[in-house]
């Protein structure tokens, strides 16, 4: 009997292939699959990952939210309140596009501009911040862009201060108080006051500074002319504590009542117009020039009845320039210039009494506040402080430099000259910055870390230089030596008190600097005596300093007597054959060049001739008289106004042939 074995099988298709369509030996046991389980675990690890996503985000908006609100960037409905309507209408409008068409219009501005299509570049500008008002970088690159780069771009003078003008406008009233906390914009306000106003780096410089220094002028007049440090503060103290509103004025003191009624009888208004035109007015007749020109008048345009009534009546006059016009500057510089009496009067008895007309002076005003704000900021470390401090320092050393100003209407003509009554800020200001760098807080430098009192110190050492001349020449020599002192210890700390210059007098080391600032050479003793008596002309006479002329004199004999032995008889003289002629000689042959063939304006000639010392005018009055009329006709002056006769001086009579008797 035979035993039949039983084959396996073989599955069909279907049965050998597993659910998830490939083939397995069927031969091998396979695990069950739990297909549902599967994909649980799946949707489980996703829906965990985009649970944290979301816990993440949630920690993250709130600092978003605090970055945009820090930053401005956040525009809400009630953002826009206060904001002009052409802003606000185009910040609501256009919503989240506003930055897609900000960037076009950016672009297009640029392409303007390469064009030389500057008043569409403008108009894009406007938009451009108008559609982002809280976008500080924006305001800052219009502004500097039209200060900068479209001003160069115009060759006439009065075109390039309209772009100067318009990029501070742009920061002073519209940028800056849209974003009252952004320090950026303060600084870069002041930094274009004093570098592209008070530097000299444009070739109109001259004429943005003579504008800048017009227009301050009309509004606040000259408080420092002849004035000391502390009478320049108590003059601006009362711009300071005049009374806000004109209705203020009338309840405190009633005798401006009868004023203003006088001033609208009259067809004008108690506003900015009418403080110009004073302004103006009293400018004219203190001008200088305007006596050797054309002698003083009423300026064009000027509300002649309302002048002469004003003048002509204490009892409206008097309360009209006591009272009204502080009132009136008051306003001007608070709604025109955004610019706080208080703070100005304060920044005064920080620094010293600076003079408003100079760019310096305003430049100090916006650094302090943007420095003020930079301190207040959540993000410090993404601040330069040290460079405001460094900028604040040099703006009170170029105060030091051409503080003072001698601006005249009439010929236009602006004399910036030193005034040493602003070292004692200057230390005072390097002091504090020292002092904050070494605090707690310390002073950031954006990408260097802090800052460190090296960082200032060849800024300290070149300022001591250049004061201890600006004192010496200007009258005061103790403050000139104590500079001095202070340098020569200086250079022994750095090893350097050996050098002849720091063991010399205080007069050697003045002539000695001067003559290497002057590029002079002391050897050609001829060369440096010139140079000497040039700037006691310049300097001295045409500025009406007659201290300022007898110090440059003093140098110049000093290096002449050193040469040629004249106070001392006994020592060796130089050979006859280089002999250059006696000291007197020598300033007569000065002043007749610098009259007769002197590069100078004839206005500052004459300004010269005005203060010069009569016998040096009777000496050379017979070889001038017909140069200086020739040059007085050619600029269309009065010879006998511009270039008068010195008194004492007898002209000779032509002699005649007397008959002979018979």
């Amino acid at each position: 009997m035979s035993t039949a074995i039983a084959q396996p099988r073989r599955p069909s298709t279907a049965s050998a292939r597993s659910r998830d369509g490939l083939e397995h030996d069927p031969g091998t046991p396979t695990a069950a699959q739990p297909i549902g389980s599967r994909d649980w675990i799946v949707e489980a690890i996703c829906g965990g990952i985009i649970i944290c996503c979301l816990i993440g985000a949630g920690f993250l908006l709130k600092s978003i939210g605090r970055q945009r609100t820090d930053l401005q960037l956040v525009m809400a409905v009630e953002g826009t309140q206060g904001m002009p309507p052409h802003v606000a209408l185009a910040t609501a409008a256009l919503g989240t596009f506003r930055g897609l068409a900000t960037d076009v219009l950016w672009i297009r501005a640029d392409e303007l501009q390469a064009k030389g299509q500057y008043f569409e570049a403008q108009t894009l500008a406007e938009w451009i911040t108008s559609l982002q008002p809280h976008f500080v970088n924006v305001w800052g690159f219009q502004a500097i862009n039209m200060a900068y780069n479209i001003s160069v771009m115009a060759e006439e003078p009065l075109d390039r201060w309209g772009w100067v003008s318009r990029g501070i406008e742009m920061l002073r009233s519209k940028g800056i108080p849209l974003n009252p906390n952004a320090p950026k914009l303060y600084e870069e306000l002041g930094w274009i006051l004093m570098d592209k106003v008070g530097g000299d780096r444009d070739r109109e410089h001259w004429f943005l500074k003579q504008r800048l220094v017009s227009d301050m002028q009309e509004v606040l007049g000259d408080k420092n002319y002849g004035r000391s440090a502390v009478e320049v503060v108590q003059a601006f103290e009362r711009v300071a504590n005049a009374l806000d509103t004109l209705e203020e004025l009338v309840a405190a003191h009633p005798e401006i009542q009868p004023v203003l009624d006088t001033i609208r009888n009259l067809g004008a208004q108690p506003n900015e117009d009418l403080l110009r035109m004073l302004g103006l007015v009293v400018m004219v007749n203190a001008s200088g020039d305007a006596a050797v020109m054309t002698g003083r008048g009423v300026p064009e345009g000027t509300n002649k009845p309302l002048v002469g009534t004003l003048q002509n009546t204490p009892e409206l006059g008097t309360p009209c320039f006591e009272l009204l016009i502080p009132h009136l500057q008051k306003r001007v510089l608070l709604d025109r210039y955004r610019m706080d009496p208080k703070k100005m009067v304060a920044l005064m008895e920080k620094y010293g009494p600076m003079d408003w007309r100079h760019p310096s002076a305003q430049g100090i005003y916006w650094m302090e506040e943007g420095y003020a704000k930079s301190l207040e900021s959540r993000n410090r470390e993404g601040r330069n402080e040290l460079l405001v401090i460094r900028r604040r320092l040099n703006m009170i050393a170029e105060l030091m430099r051409t503080g003072r100003i001698n601006y005249d209407a009439v010929s236009d003509r602006i004399d910036l000259l030193p005034d040493p009554r602003f070292i004692p800020a200057y230390e005072a200001a390097l002091t504090e910055a020292i002092a904050t760098i070494q605090s707690e807080a310390g002073v950031t430098t954006q990408y260097w870390g802090r800052a460190e009192v090296d960082d200032l110190m060849k800024g300290w050492e070149r300022f001591l230089n250049e004061a201890t001349i600006m004192a010496y020449v200007y009258g005061d020599e103790p403050k000139a030596n104590e500079c001095f002192q202070k340098l020569v210890k200086l250079a022994q700390e750095q090893g350097m008190g050996d050098q002849p210059i720091y063991r010399e007098s205080l007069q050697t080391f003045v002539t000695l600097r001067l003559g290497e600032v002057m590029k002079l050479d002391l050897n050609n003793t001829r060369q440096f005596v010139d140079g000497m008596l040039n700037r006691a002309l310049v300097d001295g006479l045409a500025q009406g300093r007659m201290d300022v002329f007898n110090r440059f004199l003093r140098m110049a004999y000093k290096v002449y007597d050193k040469k040629y032995s004249v106070s001392d008889p006994t020592k060796i003289r130089v050979q006859k054959q280089v002999d250059i002629g006696s000291f007197p000689e020598l300033v007569d042959a000065s002043f007749e060049l610098m009259m007769k063939q002197g590069k100078s304006p004839t206005l500052m000639r004459a300004r010269i001739w005005a203060w010069a010392p009569d016998e040096l005018k009777l000496r050379a009055w017979p070889k001038l008289k017909d140069s200086l009329a020739e040059q007085a006709t050619a600029a269309g002056l009065d010879p006998a106004r511009a270039f008068p006769m010195p008194k004492g001086y007898v002209e000779e009579k032509p002699k005649t042939d007397e008959p002979t008797g018979s």
